[in-house]
C-alpha cells in the first residue's frame, strides 16, 4: 500500500461545496476510487446540490483522466433531500458548464429513464447517491 498517496488523498480539498454538506466527509474517498479505478465512464444517480458529483469531476482533471461522467437527477428533490425548485438544477448547470462541460452531462431524468443511455458494461463506476430506498435503484 502506497501510504504517500493515501496522505495525499486526505488531503483533497473540494473545489465546489454547497448546501447540504452531509456528504464532505467522503470527498477524499472520492477523490481516491477515481485514481484508483481510473473509469473511461462515471455515472452518479442523484446530485442534488452537485458536492458528491463535483468532487468526482474535479478528482478526474486533477487525475488528468479521460472519463465521461454523467449525473443522473431529476432535480425536484424526495423524501430524503425534500423538495426544491429548478434553481437548484440551474446552480449545478451554471458551475458545470463552467468547470467540466468538457467530459461532464448533467441528464435531467429519472434513473430509469437514464438507463437507455447506456448499454450494459459501459459503466465503469457507478455512484448512487439518490433516494435512499431499495426501490428507487432496484431497476437501475
Amino acid at each position: 500500500m502506497n501510504y504517500i498517496k493515501l496522505l495525499e488523498i486526505a488531503e483533497f480539498s473540494p473545489s465546489s461545496l454547497k448546501f447540504p454538506n452531509s456528504w464532505v466527509g467522503h470527498t477524499p474517498f472520492a477523490a481516491w476510487v477515481i485514481q484508483e479505478v481510473r473509469p473511461d465512464v462515471f455515472v452518479e444517480l442523484g446530485t442534488h446540490t452537485g458536492n458528491s458529483y463535483f468532487t468526482f469531476c474535479q478528482a478526474v482533471t486533477e487525475a488528468g483522466l479521460s472519463t465521461r461522467c454523467y449525473s443522473v437527477d431529476t432535480w425536484q428533490g424526495d423524501e430524503h433531500a425534500g423538495q426544491y425548485d429548478d434553481s437548484v438544477f440551474y446552480q449545478v448547470d451554471k458551475y458545470n458548464q463552467k468547470n467540466y462541460a468538457e467530459f461532464s452531462r448533467l441528464l435531467r431524468m429519472t434513473f430509469d429513464t437514464a438507463r437507455e443511455n447506456f448499454t450494459d458494461g459501459t459503466i465503469d463506476l457507478l455512484h448512487i447517491d439518490g433516494l435512499h430506498t431499495a426501490f428507487s435503484v432496484m431497476d437501475v
